[in-house]
């Protein structure tokens, strides 16, 4: 099930980045057009992790926090993805002047490692 997961959104990101041999007024409309649709993706992943986070501090309130680690790791895990993709959707999107030059491949690729760099911290210390 994971591994459908992980096709399917490299897939879309597939169809975000890459570029249609179009007309240059087309092809700049297309990446606008995706674009849009990035951010509108990462939006919905900011939800979700967040989302995850609240139903986990549900769940401690009402069943209690017997493995407490678990619990701290859970909600830093998803609070910590949530800022590292708001961070992400600043570095894409094109109206923000301070990332103008920064390649939004450069911008996915600090996303991934600054997650691989946060998860290892947690399993360290929380795990």
């Amino acid at each position: 099930m994971s591994n459908k997961i992980y096709f399917l959104v490299l897939y879309v990101l597939n169809l975000i980045f890459t570029r249609v041999g179009k007309g240059e007024n087309e092809r700049n409309e297309s990446d606008e057009r995706k674009k849009e649709i990035l951010i509108k993706i990462i939006d919905l992943y900011v939800v979700f992790a967040v989302f995850t986070a609240l139903i986990q501090v549900a769940y401690m309130a009402l069943v209690g926090s017997f493995p407490f680690n678990s619990f701290l790791s859970g909600v830093l895990s998803c609070i910590g993805t949530a800022v590292l993709a708001v961070c992400l959707r600043i570095q894409v999107n094109k109206e923000n002047k301070e990332f103008k030059d920064l390649a939004p491949e450069r911008a996915f690729a600090d996303f991934v490692l600054c997650n691989l760099v946060l998860h290892l911290v947690i399993i360290n210390f929380l795990g």
